[in-house]
């Protein structure tokens, strides 16, 4: 064998070993097997005349009926043809069907059940993908999360929400269209993947075409509910770009525009990265803060304005943290609103303040505020009454402050549980007044006590003549509807004279004193409000906080 001959004799030996041991030569293997061995048989048959021998020893033993047993034999491949051809046919049939499952189990794999579109898996594979080819078609990740998705569950039912979660899945795939993915995440988050467009003016029409999908209320059946998102959006034209520091800085993006309620973009910037870990840890921080009781209420007065009198306090949160320091509502309240924690908040400063109300003189009163998004607890009314009641404190003593934007998610809820709080002696006072979105057919259709005006207002009234106007018109009205005003952010005797010449009954700033812990409450002459002093029940909680 010459050398050139060698290679082809190692190539033909491989492909030989290949027909005796790989499954897809099996079914051709079989038949000539089954051919081998036909052709062995009947040459040994034809070489020793078998059939001969065969009648030669039928015709000896002919009272053993052989020939009768051979007609039935000869006939036996017949019926095994046919047995073999509906197995076959049937062996097909469950080929087919397993093959079918095995897709559906792959898809299933790569799409979310609920909204038939891709989930992070695939997306992941589609984006690494991209980003292969991101130097010569940028790629950007938007981070799409729902606001207020949590309410929309809790006041309609998760059918609803379902709802909800395909329909904003059909507006974001159209308007994404041929320019990249859309996948959702998990629970309200969203993800699109747009590629080929580059950085500039193009790319942010094509986002805000994203946003604008929620502009347009969501019909549910009967049902139309209003969200609104928040979208963090980063770019790389670098395909050595780790897919998970993409979907960290279109995360941390997002977070930079998550609370505002309406819809944001903001496109990734330096540092973003480190603000998004320090509210995850925030986060978790606060979890334990709840337990451990280190989010505490201070007061502060509520005075009438025209002699001076205390007539209440106002609980506003502190975060009481390990180094000595404080950390501000404006930290922590929205973060306990996106996570659900925002309730055990609330109960947790409404039993500390009941419990510091109930030492102070029967007269005077104190309040807290209450988040919208505890408007879908079905049970709200009758937990804050049992509160109470473990206590010992008067429901009449108890003052709840709603903010506007709790009256615009669904005013039918808001109106009930209004309602049912002040069946039961509870006040209701309309927090922020002219920040929000309330309306006239608000202040005339629920049953407010008192309004508040808020601070914006108040900052500098003594020489901001537009604003004397609105607290004037403001006040005449509320008196019209038989409302009492209380304006906030009082912190100059100007700042007093002004609330107090446009009508306004009620102050509260840092005039009339600044928040202080329970045991010692100041008062607006110096002295200070003796009462039980503190108590471990006094502890945790947070809530709005407008008075710093």
């Amino acid at each position: 064998m010459s050398g050139h001959d060698a290679p082809r004799y190692r190539e033909l030996s491989l492909d030989f070993r290949r027909i005796f041991s790989d499954k897809e030569y099996a079914p051709r293997r079989d038949l000539a097997i089954i051919l081998l061995l036909y052709l062995v048989i009947l040459a040994a048959s034809l070489a020793f005349d078998s059939f001969d021998h065969v009648i030669d020893f039928v015709e000896q033993h002919e009272d053993w009926e052989i020939d009768e047993a051979l007609t039935g034999l000869l006939l036996l491949p017949i019926a095994l043809g046919i047995f073999a051809a509906r197995r076959l046919s049937e062996a097909k049939k469950e080929l087919k069907l397993r093959l079918l499952a095995e897709k559906q189990a792959h898809e299933m794999a790569l799409h979310d059940p609920l909204t038939g579109l891709p989930n992070r898996r695939k997306a992941n594979m589609v984006i690494e993908a991209a980003l292969k080819q991101a130097d010569s078609a940028p790629v950007t990740l938007l981070a799409i999360d729902l606001n207020r998705f949590k309410p929309v569950n809790d006041l309609y039912g998760h059918q609803a929400g379902d709802q909800l979660l395909l329909a904003v899945g059909e507006r974001l795939k159209a308007a994404v269209a041929d320019d990249g993915l859309i996948s959702r995440i998990g629970g309200d988050e969203f993800c699109a993947m747009l590629s080929g467009i580059p950085a500039g003016d193009q790319l942010i029409r094509k986002v805000e075409t994203l946003s604008e999908v929620f502009e347009t209320p969501f019909l549910l059946g009967d049902l139309s509910v209003v969200v609104s998102a928040s979208i963090g959006v980063v770019t790389t034209d670098v395909p050595a770009t780790p897919l998970d520091s993409l979907f960290s800085q279109a995360d941390a993006a997002m977070y930079r525009c998550k609370g505002t309620g309406r819809n944001e973009i903001a496109f990734f910037e330096a540092g973003m990265e480190q603000a998004a870990i320090q509210r995850a840890k925030i986060e978790t921080d606060l979890r334990t803060a709840i337990v451990e009781g280190e989010i505490r209420p201070f007061f502060q007065p509520l005075v009438n304005l025209y002699d001076g009198e205390i007539l209440g306090f106002e609980a506003l949160a502190r975060w009481h943290m390990a180094d000595g320091t404080m950390r501000m509502p404006d930290d922590f309240i929205t973060i306990a609103e996106e996570t659900g924690l925002i309730s055990d908040l609330f109960f947790v400063i409404l039993k500390a303040a009941a419990i510091e109300a109930k030492n102070w003189p029967v007269g005077l009163h104190f309040a807290v505020n209450l988040s919208p998004v505890q408007f879908g607890d079905e049970w709200l009314v009758e937990r804050i009454l049992q509160t109470l009641v473990d206590v010992g404190v008067a429901p009449g003593r108890l003052e709840i402050e709603i903010t506007e934007s709790a009256l615009v998610s669904d005013l039918d809820v808001a109106r009930n549980v209004i309602v049912s709080l002040k069946n039961q002696g509870i006040n209701i006072s309309l927090d922020d007044f002219g920040t929000g979105y309330s309306s006239l057919r608000h202040l005339s259709e629920l049953p407010f006590d008192k309004l508040k005006i808020d601070r914006s207002f108040v900052h500098g009234i003594e020489t901001n003549s537009a604003s004397q106007s609105i607290v004037r018109a403001v006040t005449a009205l509320a008196h019209n509807l038989g409302l009492q005003v209380t304006a906030e952010g009082i912190e100059t005797y100007d700042n007093a004279k002004s609330v107090m010449d446009s009508g306004c009954d009620i102050g509260q700033g840092f005039l009339y004193g600044r928040p202080s812990r329970g045991g010692q409450l100041a008062l607006p002459d110096g002295s200070r409000l003796e009462t039980g002093g503190e108590s471990q029940d006094d502890s945790v909680k947070p809530h709005d906080e407008k008075a710093a």
